[in-house]
C-alpha cells in the first residue's frame, strides 16, 4: 500500500512539474525576441553573408544600439513594436527608422529601412564576427 502511494505521489509530481515547464516555454515561443547582438549582411535576400562592418546590439527586447567600424562611432535608440513584425526605431542622433522581422524568408534577417535605404542584419553565429571594443 505504501508503495502505491509513493508511486501516485510521483506520478502526480511529475505530471504538475511537467505542465508547469510547459507553460513556460509556451508563453516564450509565442513571443519575438530580438535580443542578442546582429552583423550588417551583404544583402537582405540574395546574398546574406555576414559583413562585419556594422552591427546592431539589442538589449531588454527595446534598448538598440548601432555600431559602424568605418566612422567608430556608436548611435543608440529605442526600438518600439507596433505589430507583430513591424517596429520603429526612435533614435537619439538621426533620423527615425523602421524595421521588420523577419525578412528574407527563411533567413531570419532584421530589415531596417532609414530614409527609404534597407539594409539587413542577422544574427551573429561566428564569434569572429564580434563588434569591435568601441561598440560594446
Amino acid at each position: 500500500m505504501k508503495k502505491n502511494c509513493l508511486i501516485m505521489v510521483m506520478a502526480v509530481f511529475t505530471f504538475v512539474f511537467y505542465c508547469q515547464s510547459g507553460d513556460k516555454t509556451g508563453a516564450l515561443d509565442g513571443k519575438t525576441l530580438l535580443e542578442g547582438t546582429w552583423v550588417l549582411t551583404s544583402n537582405c535576400v540574395t546574398d546574406p553573408t555576414p559583413n562585419p562592418s556594422a552591427w546592431l546590439i539589442i538589449s531588454n527586447n527595446r534598448e538598440i544600439k548601432s555600431c559602424y567600424k568605418k566612422t567608430s562611432s556608436v548611435v543608440k535608440g529605442i526600438l518600439i513594436k507596433q505589430t507583430e513584425g513591424n517596429y520603429n526605431i526612435d533614435w537619439k542622433e538621426g533620423p527615425a527608422s523602421k524595421a521588420q522581422y523577419p525578412v528574407g524568408g527563411s533567413l531570419n534577417l532584421f530589415g531596417m529601412t532609414t530614409e527609404g535605404s534597407t539594409i539587413c542584419y542577422t544574427r551573429i553565429k561566428n564569434p569572429k564576427q564580434n563588434p569591435p571594443a568601441f561598440c560594446k
